[in-house]
């Protein structure tokens, strides 16, 4: 590659590096499961495969004959590299600098590590054979003038004689500090000027420092020179993570994306439509099931329910998740027969209404909580213990005979077929920036006013539901608005601050009115730190 080429993937490098650094200094635990975190992801991972085509080429006869007739191997080495930059790049952002899942974290070290090697096996060895090229010719034109004294010296004994205490390494490096052009005998010239037994003697030490150089460069060349099969075998062992993750991202993460839920969605409805209808009414056996499960998950939730603390500067309801911990595993603590109790309902007999809204609510938010539970001690539900990154997608709710993944419950059961936007706030995924709860359960008698008022408690928070900065005319909206803001009318600004100034505290509701033309609207960075009571600040 020309200079210019090579700074441009010396800067894509130096880009790489810096975006890595910014695990310690930045987190967004969703994002790689987002709509553009996916893009980045999908795309950067198309990407990396782009180096495996000119191994592949390179390495096969036949198929380097063949596809040498249309591409050149400098051009598929020039695609190698860039796209083995490029690639890593795009991983790291779709990241989301999310340090917590194991499959994670080494996949994006042996990411940095492959482009690293890369570029050293590129660069640097290319450089040391040059190096190696122009010291050797250096040394041959001085070995040749070195002849030439050699031979004319050897006409004056005399001069040969004073040369002889200074031979060896040390012995030349001294030999010009003592020995003067005034002692010897005259001798002739050489072509390359005149000759003397200190210009000889500096002429061997410029050949054994050349020499000394060429030996260091060669071992250097030398050790690099490994870096080939380092770099393949990293490679491979990256690839092997990759189609891990990638595995792991199709069986858990798709539901993420509003394309595949409105495919599932349809598909499944469609397939609805081809089967005869059925009574779907709710049986005594669902109901007193639904009513067991209602009971001890109220009692549960109302044991360790704690009134609200501040974590991490944030003020919020909190939960004893050490003692609903040591709950779990054992067969009469309300825990488990929760679980029996779900074991127990037909989910396709609940009847619908607020019954069955209400169900899955509670549903949803006793599954986050049993993932933490199980699990503990963790200070996310996004902690690598519970998933590689996404605990919305694991089915781990056992309703009847089917399991269920929260992000299901939500997207495919309680909007589709409730279409109600509130239900974002109900669901809970045991974090800080949730809407805070009061001590009881949702119930179906209740619904209506029980998530009115818990929007209402979520907006006159001003650490992570609503604040205003009047100077600089900014409203800062919890960010369960942003990501869900499609659900709100027809999803533009004016819709979404409909909804906030129906639920905000009247002194907001007036400042909105008067400043709605000329604000921004920002969102607070969701904090999705488990909302246990003994993360709570010291100071609380």
């Amino acid at each position: 590659m020309k200079e210019k080429e090579r700074l441009v993937v010396a800067g894509l490098v130096a880009l790489m590096l810096i975006l890595w650094l910014g695990f310690p200094f930045h987190q967004s635990p969703r994002f790689a499961g987002s709509l553009w975190g996916g893009v980045f992801g999908v795309a950067g991972a198309l990407l990396m495969l782009v180096p495996l085509l000119y191994l592949f080429v390179k390495r096969i006869k036949r198929l380097k004959k063949k596809v040498g007739q249309w591409v050149s191997m400098k051009t598929l080495l020039a695609w190698h590299i860039y796209a083995g930059v490029l690639g890593p790049i795009l991983v790291v952002i779709h990241s989301g600098h999310k340090f917590e899942s194991t499959l994670g974290i080494v996949l994006t070290a042996m990411t940095l590590l492959v482009v690293v090697s890369g570029f050293i096996g590129r660069y640097l060895m290319s450089q040391f054979s040059q190096e190696i090229r122009e010291k050797k010719k250096m040394l041959s034109t001085l070995q040749t003038s070195y002849q030439q004294i050699a031979a004319t010296l050897a006409t004056t004994p005399g001069n040969a004689q004073i040369l002889k205490p200074f031979s060896g390494f040390f012995g030349r490096l001294l030999g010009s500090l003592f020995v003067f052009d005034s002692q010897v005998e005259p001798i002739s010239s050489t072509s390359d000027g005149v000759a003397s037994p200190t210009t000889m003697l500096r002429l061997s030490e410029s050949i054994a420092d050349v020499e000394y150089a060429i030996k260091t460069h060669e071992q250097f060349k030398a050790w690099f020179g490994k870096w080939l099969k380092f770099h393949i075998w990293i490679s491979i062992i990256l690839y092997v993570l990759m189609a891990l993750h990638i595995w792991g991202a199709v069986h858990f993460g798709l539901r993420w994306f509003d394309s595949w839920n409105a495919s599932t969605s349809y598909f499944t409805s469609q397939a609805v439509r081809a089967v005869p209808s059925v009574d779907r009414s709710e049986t005594p056996e669902t109901a007193a099931a639904v009513d067991k499960f209602s009971r001890h998950f109220g009692q549960l939730f109302e044991q360790y329910w704690h009134e609200p603390v501040v974590i991490h500067g944030i003020r919020t309801t909190a939960f004893d998740y050490a003692d609903i911990a040591s709950e779990v595993g054992q067969p009469e603590s309300d825990f488990s027969q929760a679980l029996l109790a779900l074991e127990q309902v037909n989910p396709d007999r609940l009847g619908g209404g607020n019954r069955e809204k209400v169900f899955w609510i509670n549903v949803y938010n006793f599954g986050a909580m049993k993932l933490a539970a199980e699990n503990y001690p963790v200070t996310s539900i996004t902690d690598s213990k519970i998933s590689d990154g996404n605990p919305w997608g694991i089915p781990g709710m056992l309703v009847g005979n089917q399991r269920f993944a929260l992000r299901q419950i939500e997207r495919e059961i309680l909007l589709k077929k409730f279409n109600d936007p509130r239900i974002v706030f109900a669901v809970s995924c045991a974090a800080v920036s949730c809407p805070d709860r009061e001590s009881d359960i949702f119930s179906a008698e209740k619904i209506d006013e029980q998530l009115d008022n818990l929007i209402r408690t979520l907006l006159a928070n001003s650490t992570k539901g609503l604040a205003i900065d009047e100077q600089r005319k900014v409203l800062t909206l919890s960010w369960i608005l942003k990501a869900d803001q499609k659900l709100f009318g027809d999803g533009s600004e004016n819709s979404l601050l409909d909804f906030v100034r129906r639920y905000a505290p009247s002194e907001s509701r007036d400042w909105i009115d008067a400043n709605r033309g000329e604000m921004k609207i920002e969102f607070f960075e969701h904090d999705w730190g488990l909302n246990d009571t003994a993360l709570a600040d010291k100071k609380n």
